[in-house]
Formats: structure tokens, C-alpha cells, sequence
């Protein structure tokens, strides 16, 4: 994969606390920041997809929420009508 130098704004303590946890790693700090766009886009496109597949299927309710959660073996979170996708 080939990578572009960009420069992003980032508030101090965030990026602070990013470079420690990347120096504590003995990772780069711009794998750090990779791993976190990977993980923000991919969520993105997960929340594209279950839009769709409401859209056709119907919207999950909160039992089917909680199963799905458990079988991935993570907390489940409800959703929170303050979430946007950007």
C-alpha cells in the first residue's frame, strides 16, 4: 500500500496521548493514526450496510441487538439517537 503525507489538526491531548501509546507499543505514531481511520471507516461502512439492510429487511429490534452482540462475545451498547454518520 503506498502513503501520502497529510497534515491533520488533532486537539494536544489527543495526540499526546496517541504518540504514548505508540511509543509504549514501539509502533510509529502514524500506524496508531492509521488504525484508528481504518477503524473509523470501516464503521462507517457497517452503519451504511445496516442502514440498508433495515431499509429492506426491517429494523432490528433490541432482543435481536443483544443475541447479535453476545454471539460476537462483546458488551452490548445501545444505540444512541446522538450518533451521526459523517
Amino acid at each position: 500500500m503506498s502513503s501520502d503525507r497529510v497534515t491533520v489538526s488533532l486537539p494536544a491531548e489527543v495526540r499526546l496521548a496517541a504518540q504514548r501509546v505508540a511509543q509504549e507499543a514501539g509502533v510509529p505514531f502514524s500506524a496508531v493514526v492509521t488504525e484508528a481511520l481504518e477503524t473509523w471507516v470501516r464503521g462507517r461502512l457497517i452503519d451504511a450496510w445496516l442502514v440498508e439492510y433495515q431499509a429492506e429487511h426491517g429494523a432490528f429490534d433490541e432482543a435481536e441487538l443483544r443475541e447479535i452482540a453476545a454471539e460476537a462475545g462483546v458488551a452490548y451498547i445501545p444505540p444512541s439517537p446522538s450518533r451521526t454518520v459523517a
